[in-house]
Formats: structure tokens, sequence, C-alpha cells
């Protein structure tokens, strides 16, 4: 089951475990970034693109962009 993050810190900490981070949805208003642990789906949606970008740069795993 997904798992939505509010807070920037707590999914800098799960995305350590996560095995792929996948960017959803780069929309206008907002991007969602998933991280995939080996049990679950965390998500975050964030409405700068700045900080999404620093984010993934923070990411050691494959990103996947749809």
């Amino acid at each position: 089951m997904p798992m939505e993050i509010k807070n920037v810190d707590e999914f800098l900490e799960k995305m350590k475990y996560a095995k792929k981070i996948i960017v959803v949805n780069r929309m206008p208003k907002y991007i969602k970034i998933k991280a995939r642990t080996k049990r679950r789906l965390y998500t975050l949606k964030l409405h700068d693109e700045k900080l999404a970008e620093e984010i993934l740069s923070k990411a050691k795993v494959e990103i996947v962009e749809y």
C-alpha cells in the first residue's frame, strides 16, 4: 500500500533504503516523486521544482521518469 509523506526530511530518510526512484508527474503545479523500498512505496508531492531537483540529485539509485 503506498504511503504519502508530507515532510521532505522524512522522505530523504526513507529514500536511503529505496531500490528505485520514480518521477511520475511533472505537472505545472506540482511534481510527484515515488521511492520504492523493499516493503513499501513512498510518495512525495512537491510544489517547488528546484527542491525536487535537489532531492533527486541526492538519490543514489536509478531514477526513472515518465
